[in-house]
């Protein structure tokens, strides 16, 4: 995607400091995904699997009817 920039630096108080640029929040989403996963369980990747279709991308867990991700296309 054109524009979108994302750059982590460490802060002075020993957390991060985060600069996000363009039309998606792209650490944001990256927060979010860690969210998830923790919330699974923190799942080997072996657990996961991709479904690619004409409409989609879709990242589960387990199986397709399983919990799942859409993925930007």
């Amino acid at each position: 995607m054109l524009g979108l920039h994302t750059r982590t630096a460490p802060s002075p108080d020993g957390g991060w400091t985060v600069v996000q640029r363009g039309p998606v929040r792209l650490w944001d989403q990256v927060e979010q995904a860690v969210r998830q996963w923790q919330a699974a369980g923190e799942p080997h990747q072996e657990g996961f699997g991709i479904t690619i279709s004409p409409v989609g991308q879709r990242v589960w867990l387990g199986t397709e009817a399983g919990p799942g991700w859409d993925l930007p296309i």
